[in-house]
């Protein structure tokens, strides 16, 4: 994701192209702040394209998946899933 920002702003911002992204969200834990830098940047960097997102955190959120896709396909923007890493 990180080094994919170009692309995302041209294929999915400013094309309207309804892309689904699908990803691991290395370092993120539920029990609080991590030291990994991935995990601090993940949502700050959606947030700054504007870019809505769906956590996957257990079996129960998997539906989340979907919604990923009919929002992607409704809105005609990016849309993430992000599989929590306790998870995947």
């Amino acid at each position: 994701m990180f080094e994919a920002g170009d692309s995302i702003r041209g294929l999915g911002i400013d094309i309207e192209f309804p892309l689904v992204r699908i990803i691991g969200y290395r370092g993120w834990t539920k029990h609080g702040i991590t030291k990994d830098l991935a995990a601090r940047f993940t949502e700050p960097i959606l947030h700054a394209y504007g870019i809505n997102y769906y956590l996957i955190e257990s079996n129960d959120d998997v539906e989340r998946i979907s919604e990923t896709f009919e929002e992607a396909e409704r809105s005609r923007r990016p849309v993430a899933s992000l599989l929590g890493a306790e998870y995947s």
